[in-house]
């Protein structure tokens, strides 16, 4: 820790730029001799593979691209990857004299860029999940079913993240939706007055609604008969009247259970494991969309049994029950498939009568009782609303209205408003108290326009005119907070910028373990990998569900999406190495997961961590299902894609895109009879040999996992799957197990992919020419401790990326 908190230190020391544009005359001549003998026939006047031309490189670096020119052939001569295998290649010494000639050159030209300011963004506007966090811990809302950004348009996204500036664009629908939204929470989180009453209504018998009747006996209890149907407290109106917490109690018991006539595959439901109970939260006007479960629970058959539970209800929503593992489909339709399999052919007529006649002898679910009482409040007024009005006096004035205007504006911009600016917005209100005499209305009015100003919707960083200085303590703690929670600044983030404290590296440091041991860092494991490693995709192309039952029935998308969050959680909570993301002895299961690898001995639907043998062949995120399923088709394979993958997001090398003007050509593929023999003739077309030659020998070697995520080691009983691969550089691999090797062999080429992927991330533009530097010493710093990834995070937060505009 000490040597970390050293090397931290280093890097936030000021940086002094001297911009240098020219290279001594004597090694630009050796360049451009390098260049000319082993470069320019690929990348010249007459052809310019990977849009790279190098024949009239220029050497003045005030144009940072003349800089990224160089940087590439630098890249590729350290990757090994240039001259290609069949061009004259330089001797090791050679190499070595120009890899050093231009390492020199390329830290001058990232110099002279940094004086441009190439790259920089001022304004970016918060993105969707932003917004919806800002909102939540701004009036400390319980966010549960209420999405106020749910008609905003989806964001676009950049070098695969989504937030981005110059991919967040506004425009005069999403303002409407902005205006729209602050309204929806000004309404939720400012509600003056007295404490909504506490009501308690008891339903049984046909004050349940949809759970049938009461039977013929005089017994009050609603019968529900299949999975479909679901029972409510009835009332006037659906949905609570009140945002707030309610409870739920619930009797029932289960008749007939396993002791009836019918058989089971009739009936469609497993006898074998306990009756249980679903509780749903639900809008019964907005449907289905607005539905979800919030727990199920297990019953009796026979004895009725008391259940109670305890959530946040929206205005609007309401408990529903429904019968989670009963008979599935209506009874009357169960009982006209059913009832001729036990009555004799010339009696079959009197299972046309009405059903009804027979009901009573199936499974039923007995609902003897629902009760629900609510809204209760863990305090009143609520947090949001004592946050900025707790000192208002019964009979509230303009300078009250002021005051809580101004303490507002501050936090809701996340630095103390300026007066100009302010003005406008209390102006706002005191027209309309003084035309209405109405504090709260008057309140909410500017509160509204506030929440759609400029100040809260875009993470400013003032003095434009500037665009190359350090952040202010406000500036650098809200580009904090957004990279670690997607949200705003908490009291103490906001007390230490006040303070001027926060930038002091120590400090940093130590509010970035709170951070990420904080629960709103949640955002970060689910937003940053979710991106970083495609896993949004999940699930966008999935199996037939005819030919992959288990995929649905043990619902392994979702196990697949929890693996993966869970090892990564892992890996940032016990700050192991980056490299674990490569390969580990470790992953995380459940028992249904663990069958569909093969993985003995795991039980229960629970995950835990589990130890893998190098038999399973899983380790490191290569082996997990959900890279592997979204990196197919749902039906087949695609080499190519999973090739793609790896070089873009563990490598850092993505393959350029095809030349635009460039028409694809199909090659003949007479004769192919594999998918290996398909990409190499795919490869003898010259525009496609260039980035397939990188991109095959992965994807292939991945081919020992089907589209599912399943070992093989056969594509049929007469065809075995061939995972070997060469890359350009001569290095050979076979299977999964080899591009672990190949990828471990390489920890500062991975270490620097992730690191320009979690930089992209935290500063929320893409990295410039003139950034390459500060990567490069990250990853340098992080690899003399270890790879830790709490360690990595806290380098790029110390950086100078991290605290420059």
């Amino acid at each position: 820790m000490i040597r970390l908190a050293c090397i931290i230190l280093a890097l936030c020391q000021p940086v002094c730029v001297h911009p240098s544009r020219l290279v001594a005359d004597d090694s630009q001549t050796q360049l451009q001799a390098f260049l000319q003998k082993h470069c320019v026939s690929c990348h010249g006047d007459s052809e310019q593979q990977a849009d790279r031309r190098l024949d009239d490189v220029s050497f003045d670096f005030s144009k940072p691209r003349n800089g990224e020119l160089l940087q590439d052939a630098l890249d590729q001569l350290n990757l090994g990857q240039m001259p290609p295998e069949d061009e004259p290649q330089p001797t090791p010494a050679e190499t070595r004299e120009i890899v050093a000639l231009l390492t020199t050159t390329v830290a001058k030209a990232r110099e002279a860029a940094r004086s441009h300011s190439a790259g920089r963004v001022v304004l970016r506007r918060l993105n969707r999940t932003e917004y919806r966090n800002t909102v939540r811990d701004l009036f400390r809302l319980d966010m549960t079913d209420f999405d106020p950004t749910v008609a905003f348009p989806a964001d676009d996204s950049v070098e695969g993240f989504d937030n981005i500036g110059e991919g967040l664009l506004t425009s005069d629908f999403l303002l409407a939706q902005y205006l729209d939204a602050a309204e929806q929470v000004i309404e939720k989180a400012i509600r003056p007055g007295a404490q909504p009453t506490i009501e308690q209504i008891i339903a049984e018998g046909d004050a349940i609604h949809g759970g049938g009747h009461a039977d013929q006996r005089g017994f009050k209890r609603a019968l529900v008969r299949d999975q479909f149907t679901r029972a409510y407290v009835k009332r006037k109106y659906a949905g609570v009247p009140a945002d707030g917490e309610y409870v739920l109690r619930v009797t029932a018991n289960t008749v007939r259970w396993r002791d009836h006539r019918f058989d089971l595959e009739g009936l469609g439901y497993d006898s074998s494991e306990p009756p249980r109970i679903r509780v749903l939260v639900t809008n019964r006007r907005l449907g289905v969309v607005s539905t979800r479960t919030y727990g199920e629970y297990e019953i009796r058959d026979g004895e009725p049994i008391d259940i109670e539970v305890r959530g946040f209800l929206q205005q609007g929503y309401e408990f529903a029950v429904e019968w989670a593992n009963g008979p599935r489909g209506s009874q009357k339709r169960i009982m006209r498939k059913v009832f001729p399999k036990y009555l004799p052919e010339d009696t079959v007529e009197l299972a046309r009568n009405p059903v009804e006649m027979y009901l009573g002898a199936a499974p039923e679910l007995r609902l003897h009782r629902l009760e629900l009482e609510g809204p209760f409040y863990e305090q009143w007024p609520l947090p949001g609303f004592a946050r900025f009005f707790d000192d208002v006096p019964a009979s509230p004035g303009k300078d009250d209205l002021h005051r809580c205007l101004t303490r507002f504006t501050s936090i809701a911009w996340r630095r103390p408003a300026d007066p100009q600016s302010l003005n406008r917005y209390l102006n706002l209100a005191t027209t309309r108290f003084e035309q209405t005499g109405d504090f709260w209305q008057s309140a909410k009015l500017a509160m509204r326009a506030i929440l759609a100003s400029p100040g809260f919707l875009y993470l400013v960083e003032a003095n434009a005119a500037n665009s190359d200085r350090e952040l202010d303590e406000y500036e650098l703690v809200t580009r904090l907070s957004y990279f670690l929670w997607s949200s705003m600044p908490d009291d103490t983030l906001l007390a230490l910028a006040a303070r001027g404290e926060l930038s002091t590296p120590d400090v940093l440091s130590g509010q970035v373990e709170r951070m990420l041991d904080d629960p709103k860092a949640a955002a970060f494991t689910e937003n940053f990998p979710g991106q970083w490693l495609g896993m949004r995709r999940l699930g966008s192309m999935p199996p037939d569900p005819a030919t992959h039952k288990a995929y649905y029935a043990d619902n392994l998308e979702s196990a697949m999406r929890e693996e993966t969050r869970r090892f990564f959680n892992h890996v940032l909570r016990e700050n192991t190495s980056v490299l674990r993301f490569v390969d580990a002895d470790y992953t995380f299961l459940n028992a249904a997961l663990a069958r569909h690898y093969g993985i003995e001995g795991v039980a229960g639907d629970n995950f835990r961590q589990v130890a893998l043998r190098p038999k399973h062949r899983r380790g490191g995120l290569l082996g997990h299902g959900s890279i592997l399923t979204l990196t197919s088709n749902g039906v087949e394979t695609q080499p190519v894609v999973r090739g793609i993958w790896v070089l873009e997001n563990l490598l850092g090398t993505p393959p350029s895109a095809p030349p635009p003007d460039v028409q694809p050509v199909e090659p003949d593929t007479r004769g192919v009879r594999t998918i290996r023999e398909l990409m190499a003739r795919h490869r003898t077309i010259e525009t496609c040999n260039e980035c397939h030659r990188k991109i095959d020998p992965i994807g292939l070697a991945m081919e020992n996992f089907d589209h599912l995520g399943r070992f093989r080691d056969r594509y049929s009983k007469h065809a075995r799957i061939d995972p070997s691969g060469e890359m350009p550089d001569g290095s050979r691999f076979d299977g999964p197990d080899g591009i672990r090797a190949y990828l471990l062999a390489r920890p500062g080429q991975f270490t620097g992919c992730l690191t320009e992927k979690l930089m992209t991330y935290a500063v929320g533009r893409r990295l410039a020419f003139a950034d390459r530097g500060d990567v490069d010493a990250i990853v340098s710093a992080v690899g003399d401790t270890g790879y830790g990834f709490r360690d990595l995070i806290k380098l790029i937060v110390a950086s100078r990326v991290f605290h420059m505009k």
